[in-house]
């Protein structure tokens, strides 16, 4: 079974925060070679020769780029006239689509080049074969962009097979004006106690607002982000992750009730409805003044800043999750979002040339300027904004239960948090039975 790193090394991420950067991992010196990878990278290698300015067409098809994120099309452009004869296809990437569409052109022999995917949740593509050993194109020039143990993050067994663009984890937007009206003050942290009062304050006093919105595929992070804090110990929480602890355990139980009366009591945005908002319905009732807060992520915040100032709102804060931690588990969900080369790529040369440029300088700057925290040694220049959308980067832990198989990881993110609000019992034995169907394929 492949290794990879396993802890952030929070001093880095703390050391780098400051310009807007945070590291994403801490070394595995594991040398373990799962059978089969190094077979499908050499094939793909010895088929992937073609030079980016030998004036032959290249075609490439990448799946990276997000609506209304800015960055990406100013990339294609700059792509555009560094390689003139590559064709590249963009195609959206959608998180609930990525696996399924990858794993299918690649079953159909279709070549899909560059794909932005989690580097700490590479395990479904490498147990398949499907991604390709970047190791050998990281040479020291290439490498010195990211800040230390950054690369860890995507590295197996000694191989690096994601690297990471931004640090990510959710946080919460928060419109201050209605806060204040509704009598509520707005701290860069709470606890989950200081947030279930702040929203029962807000319905109280503002019955036209609500006091949260969540977008449908963000319902699970509730769950998720419990899942890392509700222990006394580090160790108890390891343990969890590893499958050996119930989720019918009276901690788990008690968290997901706490977290399924938020939704119980009419708090989350529309009410009837809440667990299927897409991302437009969340932003647009945010910026209608429909809801008080808007649970994100922390890369979105400066975009989600700016659309509410065109609205009127102003005076808009990000800050923290609320936190249920008691113990010593003060952590958050996320990870970075990250590129990797599928391992049948028909042009890994041309493939290596366009990663090499979206992880440049230039690339990186481009992302800190629109807000996202990067794991690369570039400055924050002149966004002021860029702390509050790194402040939880070294409260991010890596490693969740959700990983212990691709068919759990899919439930607990997509479907627990809307299933065991309608049906608790019937909830918790499918997390049983999945949790007991990972363990015996280990």
């Amino acid at each position: 079974m492949r290794k990879r790193a396993k802890q952030f090394v929070a001093a880095a991420m703390a050391g780098v925060m400051a310009l807007g950067m945070a590291a994403c991992g801490s070394g595995d010196d594991s040398k373990t070679t799962a059978a089969g990878t190094e077979k499908g990278t050499e094939a793909t290698k010895d088929a992937g020769t073609t030079e980016g300015n030998s004036g032959e067409e290249v075609k490439l098809v990448t799946i990276i780029e997000e609506p209304n994120v800015e960055y990406y099309p100013v990339f294609f452009e700059k792509l555009k006239e560094l390689y003139p004869n590559y064709k590249i296809t963009s195609k959206t990437w959608d998180q609930g689509q990525v696996e399924k569409t990858v794993k299918t052109a690649f079953a159909g022999g279709e070549s899909i080049d560059i794909v932005k995917w989690f580097p700490n949740q590479m395990e479904s593509f490498l147990n398949s074969d499907m991604a390709l050993d970047l190791t050998p194109y990281l040479d020291d020039e290439w490498k010195s962009i990211w800040v230390d143990n950054a690369l860890d993050i995507g590295t197996y067994d000694g191989k690096t097979y994601c690297l990471p663009i931004t640090t990510v984890y959710p946080d919460i937007d928060v419109n201050v004006d209605l806060m204040e009206k509704a009598g509520v003050e707005v701290k860069d942290e709470w606890t989950w106690e200081e947030f279930v009062a702040a929203c029962e304050k807000i319905k109280t006093n503002l019955p036209d607002v609500f006091p949260f919105g969540i977008k449908d595929t963000r319902c699970g992070w509730f769950m998720r982000n419990a899942f890392l804090q509700i222990w006394d110990t580090k160790a108890e929480m390891e343990d969890f992750i590893a499958g050996n602890i119930s989720f019918k355990d009276e901690r788990v139980v008690a968290a997901m009730d706490e977290i399924t009366d938020l939704f119980v009591k009419g708090y989350a945005y529309p009410g009837e409805g809440a667990f299927s908002q897409t991302n437009d319905q969340i932003k647009a009732a945010f910026t209608q003044g429909k809801i008080a807060m808007m649970f994100d992520v922390n890369n979105g915040g400066q975009q989600m800043h700016e659309q509410m100032a065109e609205a009127g709102y102003k005076n808009v804060r990000t800050i923290g999750w609320p936190t249920m931690a008691k113990g010593e588990c003060e952590y958050v969900l996320g990870g970075c979002d990250g590129y990797f080369i599928p391992a049948n790529c028909k042009n890994v040369d041309a493939a290596v040339n366009v990663l090499k440029y979206l992880t440049s300088e230039e690339a990186f700057k481009l992302q800190v300027e629109r807000g996202d925290v990067v794991p690369a040694n570039v400055s924050a220049g002149d966004n002021k904004d860029a702390e509050q959308f790194a402040r939880d980067s070294s409260k991010v832990y890596p490693k969740e239960i959700m990983q212990l198989s691709s068919e759990l990881g899919t439930y607990v993110d997509l479907s627990l948090a809307a299933n065991y609000y309608y049906d608790k019992e019937s909830t918790l034995n499918e997390l049983e039975d999945l949790r007991e169907a990972a363990l015996a394929a280990k």
